[in-house]
This record gives structure tokens, C-alpha cells and sequence, in this order.
């Protein structure tokens, strides 16, 4: 999951400032043909938008998860029913529409490329699953337990919401077999992927110190367990590793105390610097725990020592065909790189240059117009090579 804080600040209800005791998430769909997040980050965060507010977006370009409010402030998501508000008790958190669809009357509308609009519709709803599923570890909800994961329709049934129909209007008018329960069993199934620890994200045991480190130098494991190796063992750097789940943490620092700047998504990464059992991140986005089994695999020495945070690979420049419209570029190889803010629609382009770097499984590539500044880099995850 690519989760990006973007806290809608200028918002009443940000400044409000209420806090709630959270027993609950709430799942909503815009009801609108907008599958760019950003547009609805910047449109909401005005002083004059008193409305709405939720608690986060999920963009149906690419999945990523704009975080828009602290997920216990008491978010206007919801509206209110005979049986109160579910704004007092729920996160809400709204899934972009495809742009291909126009609404009609009501719920119904028109779908103008369908294929495109299920892939939307399947996108957003998988990365749903993976925030549902980390914020159910995080407050120790059961997704399964009655009330806890609602749609904002089942909320107007229960009289605790407004009269909306969404998200499930989409799933069916789509033909998809998306359903509300289905979405409660894969958050369910989800969860036995994740822990809800600060320590299990970052791949430490529960019994790490501050220091985050399981290991040290002499080889001894502080836990004492299975499913975790010794600094000693590490080979060489540079080194690579396989990060083997979706959401380990990188920090700005090798220790448990650094701040989380992002994480990795899984795939394989180039170590250039070791310490305290954490993996510096050739891309220079961070710092990795690697002593831990279940989360990383560590290969062997690269026998390159650059350190550079990318390297040209031996099979550049060739070609490659993005069939999505919108496709992010960034000034450097990862996640944790700023947005140009431009985009690089659908087309055949040119990669000069590869590097890995997070949020991204396949890797970074350079695109070739961009090539001097190096401030042009697209997730080679929505590209096809030709």
C-alpha cells in the first residue's frame, strides 16, 4: 500500500479539531467520474468547504492512499440517521470512480469503456482492502464483527448515515461481484498477512529495542528465535534482498526510532550500507530491518560498490507501452520522490535508465526525455516492454 499524508488542513473540519474512539471503518465511493485523489485533496482543503471531510482517499489510477485526516479526528464523512451518526465511531475513507462513467439518475449511469472502469473499480478496491486490513491491526477491530466494516448504505440502514448507495451502486452497475462481505473477508484474510505491531512493519521481533536491532555484531540474536538471522551473516555490500510483504516500513534512520518515510511494497532492493541490523536503500530513500526472515530475504554481494541510488542496466535505453492515461512521473526512482505533477499519458516511451526504489515491485525507470535532469522517473509496474 502507497499510503501519502495529505491532511486537508484549511478544512472546518480539520480546524475543529473533534476526536473520536474509533470502533469502526466506513467505506464510501464518490459518486462522481474522478479517478484522480489529488483533484479531491485539493478541491476539499478550502476554508469554504464545510460539507465533507473524510479521512482518506483511494485513487483509481494507481492505488495509492491519501491520508486527509488523523485517522481518530471525527470526520463529516457520513451524514447522520434515526440511530445517530456513524461519524462519531467510524473512519470513512472514499474510493475514486472511473472516469469512463456518467451518471444518469441517482445511482445508475453509463459506461463509456468498460474495461477500463472495472479495471478502476478492481484497483481501488484492492488497495481498500489493504488500508481496511492495516487499520483493523492497528485499533484491533474484527473486519468480520457486526458493524465494524460498513458501506455507507448498509450505515443508512442501520440509521446511522445519510441515504447514499455506494459503494456497492458501482460493483453492481459494473457487473462486478464485489460485495460488501466479500470485502469483509479479503480485509479478514488480508490481516493475516500484517501486524498491527510498530515492530512487525518494520520486520523487527516484538521483543526489539529501541534500537531496533535483533542481532549485533557478534552474531547473537537478542530474540533468540526462528525466523531471524544475525548481522555476521549478512554478506558484503552491496547486497540484495527480497522484501517478501507489502507494507515494510523504511525510516530515515537505522533504528526503530527513526521516522517511517514510506514503504517498500515488495520486491527485490540493492543494500549499500549496513548498521545495527537495518539495510540502507540504494535508491537513498531510507533504511530497511533485515534480520528478520519473514519479511526479507537476503541474497548475495552484487559486486558493484556504487552507491549512487541508480544504475544503468546493461539492457537500456528500450522501449516500453504505458496503456494507462495518467501514469505518474517523479523526480527520482521511488515513492519517496516528489510528483512533477505531470503525467505520462498512453503511448510508447523510451527508458535510459533503471533503479530500484519503493512503492514499486518492478523498479524505476528513466524516461528518455527527461534524461539530464534525471527528474523523470515512472514505476516500471504500468509499463509493458515492447
Amino acid at each position: 500500500m502507497n499510503l501519502v499524508e495529505s491532511f486537508l488542513t484549511k478544512n472546518p473540519c480539520y480546524t475543529v479539531g473533534r476526536t473520536i474512539t474509533v470502533k469502526g471503518l466506513m467505506l464510501h465511493s464518490v459518486g462522481c467520474s474522478q479517478p484522480s485523489a489529488a483533484v479531491f485533496v485539493k478541491n476539499w482543503n478550502s476554508e469554504d468547504y464545510s460539507r465533507a471531510c473524510v479521512h482518506a482517499f483511494v485513487d483509481g489510477n494507481d492505488g495509492t492512499v491519501y491520508q486527509t485526516l488523523p485517522w481518530n479526528r471525527r470526520g463529516w464523512h457520513c451524514g447522520s440517521g434515526s440511530n445517530g451518526s456513524a461519524n462519531n465511531t467510524h473512519i470513512g475513507v472514499e474510493m475514486c470512480e472511473p472516469g469512463s462513467i456518467t451518471y444518469t439518475t441517482g445511482v445508475n449511469f453509463t459506461v463509456s469503456d468498460k474495461t477500463d472502469a472495472k479495471a478502476v473499480a478492481k484497483r481501488t478496491y484492492e488497495a481498500a482492502v489493504e488500508l481496511f486490513s492495516f487499520l483493523c491491526n492497528q485499533y484491533s477491530l474484527d473486519p468480520t464483527a457486526d458493524g465494524v466494516i460498513l458501506s455507507h448504505k448498509e450505515g443508512h440502514s442501520r440509521g446511522v448515515a445519510s441515504n447514499h448507495g455506494d459503494p456497492e451502486h458501482l460493483w453492481t452497475g459494473l457487473g462486478l461481484s464485489y460485495t460488501m462481505d466479500t470485502f469483509r473477508a479479503a480485509v479478514k484474510k488480508a490481516m493475516g498477512n500484517t501486524d498491527s505491531s510498530e515492530n512487525s512493519s518494520d520486520g523487527g521481533s516484538s521483543g526489539s529495542s529501541s534500537s531496533g536491532s535483533s542481532g549485533n555484531a557478534s552474531g547473537n540474536s537478542s530474540s533468540g528465535s526462528s525466523g531471524t538471522i544475525s548481522e555476521s551473516s549478512l554478506p558484503a555490500v552491496p547486497f540484495t534482498v527480497q522484501v517478501l510483504v507489502s507494507d515494510l516500513n523504511y525510516r530515515d534512520q537505522p533504528s526503530m526510532s527513526g521516522k517511517v518515510v514510506g514503504q517498500t511494497g515488495k520486491g527485490t532492493f540493492t543494500i549499500t550500507e549496513v548498521s545495527g541490523g537495518w539495510g540502507k536503500l540504494k535508491s537513498g530513500a531510507g533504511w530497511i530491518y533485515l534480520l528478520n526472515t519473514s519479511y526479507c530475504k537476503v541474497g548475495s554481494t552484487t559486486g558493484s560498490s556504487s552507491t549512487s541510488g541508480s544504475s544503468a542496466s546493461a539492457s537500456v535505453p528500450y522501449q516500453v507501452k504505458v496503456a494507462i492515461s495518467n501514469l505518474q512521473i517523479r523526480k527520482g526512482p521511488g515513492t519517496g520522490y516528489a510528483k512533477t505533477g505531470k503525467y505520462t499519458g498512453k503511448g510508447t516511451f523510451t527508458i535510459v535508465e533503471e533503479s530500484e526504489g519503493a512503492g514499486s515491485d518492478k523498479g524505476w525507470g528513466l524516461l528518455k526525455a527527461y534524461q539530464t535532469g534525471k527528474d523523470g522517473w515512472v514505476s516500471l509496474d504500468y509499463c509493458e516492454k515492447v
